[in-house]
């Protein structure tokens, strides 16, 4: 059976996106024990940037071993030209760098695609006949890397660009992240507006990121969990607010890696949303 592939997509930056994409689902894999895989999608990167070392990456980008090699064989020496192969794509595992893994991680690991910033260069292209070529190169290695793993996380940019529209048109899954202000829940309606532009149809979570722990819901949350139409998609789990989830410039890592006050609480609430989510993707109990 093939993994599910999940997109994590609002079309509002700074909800947390990459919070999700890394924090949640580290816990994910391992309580979980599954073989997941995380693309980052991103052309900033950002995904990339909060668990690999800068000298790692200067390393994968010598190796070719990016995102980009997801959309088209690399190298890829122009900026404004689709390469163009009869091979299949690689495989996911042998273009994947292993962040994470239980034993061996024959059974469960946390591999990632590193994201580059080369994948601006499909929004300078114009040329349907080059955006196709790409987009069905993309589409073989999802469903290739769908039989390696149990899962596939695609970290996505908060626009409708051309990536955005492929990570779509190859999930199943979608999780929003949002925070309790109107233009996070504008950006879920964005999202849910594009899934009926691209003909697509995924089953769609929201998550409240970003809440005060303790606190009682804000109007905003409140309203939005009596909406009929995504009222019901929202999480029950909620991420709080903590400082061990901010970007720390000194820190490369796993937020639930970190020790400290509040860390455990961190693991425990992190926990419940992966159980969650896991849940939802039809996951059976470890």
């Amino acid at each position: 059976m093939k993994g599910p592939v999940l997109s994590i997509l609002n079309m509002k930056g700074g909800v947390g996106k990459t919070t999700i994409s890394a924090h949640v689902i580290r816990v994910l894999y391992h309580r979980w024990q599954k073989k997941v895989l995380l693309i980052d999608l991103d052309a900033q990167f950002n995904l990339t940037q909060t668990v690999v070392r800068q000298s790692d990456y200067d390393g994968i980008l010598a190796s070719g071993k990016t995102v980009l090699a997801t959309f088209e064989p690399t190298p890829s020496n122009d900026f404004f030209k689709v390469k163009h192969s009869d091979q299949p794509p690689p495989k996911a595992s042998e273009l994947a760098m292993t962040l994470r893994k239980v034993g061996k991680g024959e059974k469960a690991r946390l591999d990632l695609i590193p994201g580059s910033f080369d994948l601006m260069k499909y929004s300078m292209i114009d040329d349907p006949a080059q955006l196709k070529t790409a987009a069905q190169h993309f589409a073989r290695f999802i469903s290739q890397a769908r039989d390696e793993y149990d899962l596939i996380v695609l970290d996505c940019n908060p626009s409708s660009s051309f990536v955005t529209k492929c990570a779509l048109e190859n999930s199943n899954n979608v999780l929003s992240p949002v925070r309790s202000d109107k233009f996070s829940i504008l950006g879920v309606g964005m999202v849910d507006k594009l899934f009926d532009h691209l003909g697509v149809s995924v089953d769609h979570m929201i998550l409240f990121n970003g809440v005060r722990r303790n606190a009682p819901r804000s109007q905003v949350e409140t309203d939005l969990r009596a909406h009929p139409k995504f009222g019901p998609k929202a999480l029950v789990a909620r991420l709080a607010t903590s400082k061990l989830l901010s970007a720390e410039p000194t820190y490369t890592g796993f937020a639930t890696d970190i020790g400290g006050p509040y860390s455990g609480v961190l693991r425990d609430e992190i926990g419940k949303i992966s159980d969650e989510i896991a849940g939802k993707l039809g996951f059976k109990s470890p």
